[in-house]
This record gives C-alpha cells, sequence and structure tokens, in this order.
C-alpha cells in the first residue's frame, strides 16, 4: 500500500492526462528523525545511546523508541502517533551496534538490517484497518544451498537481456580518521578496516560531533567515535549496480523468486560471478508486451 504524494494534470492540445506517483507506506517512517540524547523539549525520548545486539532486535528498538514522540509547547504537549504499529521480533540477523545519530527514522532502520541482508516492510491489514512494522528477509537461492529452488541469472544461460553493470571505486575508502574537539582536547581515532583484497590504505575523514560529557566512560566515548567512522566507511564502498531485464519462459517473478531473495548472477563478458539480493522489480505493461527489469542490491563477488 502507497501515498500518493504528487498528481500532475495535463490539458494540452487535446492531449488530457492525470501522472500519479508518490511512496509505498514503508516511507512513513522517514517522518520520524532518531534524534540525538540531550537537552530537548521531546518528552519521552529514551534514555539509551545506542543499542547493540541482534540486528532485528536494535531495528524494533528504534522502530518502538522513536516511531511516536511527545512535544511541549508553551500552551501544552503534542503527541506524534505514526500510526504504524509493532510486529513480531524473531531476533534475526548478526550483532549490531548502532548509535543515535540523527538520521530519519527509516533510513537507520535499513542500514541496521542491510548487512544482515534483510529490510523492512510497512504492510496494511484491511479488515482490522492497522499498519503493521515488521523485518523481512528473503530466501537464499543460491547454489550453494539445498533448501530452496536455486536462481541463476546469466548471459550465458541467455535468460536475462539488456544488462547494465556499473563498477566504481572512486569514492572507496577502507580507512578512517574520526576527529573530535571536546572543550579544547582534541581526539582522534584512525579506524582501519583492510580488506584481503586491498593493496594499501585509502583514508577518509570525519569530523566528529560527539560530546565527550554524554558517555559514561571514555570507552564509550571512542566506541560512539568509531560508530561515527564505521557509518562513513559504509558509504564509501566499491559499487557493483547489477540491473537487467529478465527473459520471459525462464523463471517467474514471485514464484520462483521474490523481493529480498538471494540469487546468482553471473555476467562473463565482464567477468563477474556474484551472489546478490534482489532489492527492486520494475514491472512495465504497455500494449501488450511485458517487460521485468531486475535491480540487485551490492553483489558479494565469487570471482
Amino acid at each position: 500500500m502507497g501515498e500518493i504524494t504528487q498528481i500532475n494534470y495535463i490539458n494540452q492540445g487535446g492531449y488530457k492526462a492525470i501522472n500519479l506517483s508518490g511512496f509505498f507506506l514503508e516511507n512513513w517512517l522517514n517522518r520520524r528523525v532518531v534524534y540525538r540524547k540531550g537537552t530537548t523539549n521531546i518528552l519521552d525520548g529514551p534514555e539509551w545511546m545506542n543499542q547493540e545486539g541482534n540486528a532485528e532486535d536494535v531495528a524494533y528498538a528504534y522502530f518502538n523508541a522513536f516511531k511516536d514522540v511527545s512535544v511541549s509547547k508553551n500552551d501544552g504537549t503534542v503527541n506524534c502517533i505514526l500510526g504504524i504499529e509493532s510486529g513480531q521480533n524473531l531476533s534475526r540477523g548478526i550483532i549490531s551496534n548502532h548509535e543515535r545519530c540523527g538520521e530519519k527514522l527509516g533510513n537507520k532502520i535499513y542500514a541496521i538490517l542491510k548487512p544482515s541482508e534483510m529490510s523492512y516492510r510497512v504492510s496494511y491489514d484491511f479488515e482490522e484497518n492497522r499498519k503493521v512494522f515488521s523485518v523481512w528477509s528473503g530466501y537464499d537461492r543460491t547454489q550453494d544451498q539445498s533448501e530452496n529452488n536455486p536462481v541463476t541469472f546469466s548471459t550465458r544461460y541467455g535468460n536475462i537481456k539488456n544488462p547494465n553493470i556499473l563498477i566504481d571505486t572512486t569514492n572507496y575508502c577502507n580507512s578512517c580518521i574520526v576527529d573530535n574537539e571536546n572543550n579544547g582536547s582534541v581526539y582522534e581515532r584512525a579506524l582501519l578496516k583492510k580488506q584481503e583484497d586491498d593493496d594499501d590504505y585509502i583514508f577518509s575523514f570525519v569530523k566528529s560531533s560527539v560530546n565527550k560529557g554524554d558517555y559514561a566512560s571514555e570507552t564509550d566515548f571512542y566506541a560512539a567515535l568509531d560508530a561515527e567512522g564505521n557509518t562513513d566507511l559504509n558509504e564509501r564502498i566499491k559499487l557493483i549496480n547489477v540491473e537487467f531485464d529478465a527473459m520471459e519462459g525462464s523463471y517467474e517473478y514471485m514464484e520462483d523468486f521474490d523481493i529480498g531473495d538471494k540469487c546468482n548472477i553471473e555476467i562473463p563478458e565482464v567477468d563477474i560471478a556474484a551472489d546478490a539480493v534482489l532489492i527492486g522489480c520494475y514491472e512495465v505493461i504497455k500494449k501488450g508486451d511485458h517487460s521485468l527489469t531486475l535491480e540487485f542490491g551490492e553483489p558479494v563477488l565469487r570471482r
């Protein structure tokens, strides 16, 4: 279910059209902000600075803490209710540790879940007239497992067409220096994330704004600096974007594979063999022609 946010009416030269666009309900989470802990007129902000645990536990902690807030005004209290209920937490995913850093709530939760190859959805229950937040994980359909039917998209097999492969290392860094100044004292942390295939350390630089006084110990303060460095490094990755059209008669969308499933991709023309999670399916049906364009997340390269 989605919300229409743009209406474009066109009446020109005898041609009439109404174009509608908008967002799915998942975007509603970005109406809230994961604000920093500090002096504020928000009455029900959590006491904790960060959450650590399985990715799904951390995601639910942030959702429950920031979806509804109460703000004190001079003429009373305003309750800001998002209107989305919390679903069932299954405690899945790898261990995550995330700071409150001022991001949009939806973007923050996506960043928490992405390393575990999960995402979130907001479904609408028509019978009960309610919206429900839940964490979502697709199926592993790679060749290395036997629980689910494997799915391989490859120009070698002729089941894809119009491939668009982008390999970009322009913004890549594997190390970060975090610079922080508190009451005249300068703190710097060098965070290193060297990869096996790297020949050199490539540094980025982050000007930190965290306040040492907000943390119970120096160890917690340095952990906050490291978290800022990690956030920066997570954006400075080697980009490999993969898009192509699926050929009819090969795999059936929503039967053989679906959004969130991890599949095999082989493009021998650029010597790529990878596992990647399907993050987007774009269907176009026009004048009897049906096209399906698939977009995958960051691939895990086999070679």
